[in-house]
């Protein structure tokens, strides 16, 4: 049972990182210029794109579930312990790699006219900058939310481990986001995807127990329509003059039922057996960005100027990652094997 549990978490998270790739890859104006062409390409592009939404929000849910999965006081110490080595090491390693990757690539003729970037000062200001408020790694973000979010264990823990006091929790933070309140440092969104699994792995033991069997006995039917109703819910609840419309609550609200939506699918389905390329979704995550526009670029000067083209190298892009990000691991973990050990988080 725990083995089909910990495979299903890497589909899923495989999943959410081909999602990721995707958001970052629109092309339209890069192959076809500010044209009708080219926006018509764009327009695609982001349809598909849109469901990327819930990437990030279910790579929080993901993390915080196994965080908060059987925790007590004792394990809080060992936890923050194993997540330097996981996150905190790797998020600031990588943000100083793609500093220092951008202050030498700006000083080379060729690539610097690639990148598009003037030369990157060298300096203390800028290396501290990149290093802990990921300046030239912006997809790192997510990261930086996730290190203050595990830091914060502690009162996450005191909020959600008992049923009622997590419930007017959550209900507090949605009350914020309706609002649009915000932390200083800490975005409300993530606090609430954060809680609301933390939330339901403290409690995975009475009644969230069916988030872990999902696709097993009534739950087959009683949640899939539990989720029908709260979508009918929240479209009705968004639409103009209603109390959700244009809201950042209504956003989070339908990336979080997206995020449920894609777990309680996961459990109608009979995975294969897990590849070892699909248990690195951080060191893809950690690479795809500036290598997806680099292929985004080589693509442009290669290949004809048609929506074939740009779409072709769109659909493509995450077959590419994956490959690319497989390819360097292993090579990686060959050559060095504690420096991969440790730009993979450990994993």
């Amino acid at each position: 049972m725990e083995k089909e549990f910990r495979g299903r978490i890497y589909w899923l998270t495989c999943f959410f990182s081909i999602l990721v790739i995707w958001l970052h890859s629109f092309n339209g104006e890069l192959f076809l210029g500010a044209t009708e062409t080219g926006a018509w390409v764009d327009r695609v592009e982001r349809a598909v794109g849109s469901l990327g939404q819930i990437a990030v929000p279910g790579f929080f849910m993901v993390s915080s579930y196994l965080f908060y999965r059987g925790f007590t006081w004792k394990k809080l110490l060992p936890k923050w312990r194993t997540r330097v080595n996981s996150l905190l090491i790797p998020y600031l390693l990588w943000n100083l790699l793609y500093y220092i990757g951008y202050v030498v690539a700006t000083r080379l003729p060729g690539v610097s006219h690639v990148i598009g970037k003037t030369p990157v000062p060298f300096n203390l200001e800028q290396a501290a900058a990149a290093v802990v408020r990921y300046a030239y790694n912006p997809v790192f973000w997510y990261l930086y939310q996730l290190i203050l979010l595990v830091a914060l264990a502690p009162v996450i823990y005191v909020l959600c481990k008992n049923t009622w006091v997590g419930g007017v929790s959550i209900l507090t933070v949605m009350f914020a986001l309706w609002k649009n309140w915000d932390f200083p440092f800490l975005n409300m969104d993530a606090f609430f995807y954060t809680c609301t699994a933390a939330y339901i792995s403290l409690h995975r033991d009475g009644w969230g127990r069916a988030a872990e069997h999902s696709g097993e006995g009534r739950n087959r039917w009683l949640l899939p329509l539990a989720l029908l109703l709260a979508s009918g819910s929240l479209a009705f609840l968004g639409q103009p003059g209603r109390c959700l419309y244009e809201t950042a609550l209504f956003t989070v609200l339908f990336r979080l039922l997206g995020v449920c939506a894609a777990w309680v699918v996961s459990g109608y389905i009979k995975f294969p057996r897990t590849r070892e390329w699909m248990k690195h979704n951080f060191f893809l995550y950690a690479i795809h960005f500036a290598w997806v526009r680099l292929f985004n670029k080589a693509g442009a000067f290669i290949l004809p100027a048609r929506p074939a083209s740009a779409l072709l190298m769109f659909f493509l892009m995450p077959v590419f990652m994956v490959a690319l990000s497989h390819w360097i691991g292993k090579g990686l973990a060959q050559v060095a094997p504690k420096v991969f050990r440790v730009l993979s988080g450990g994993r």
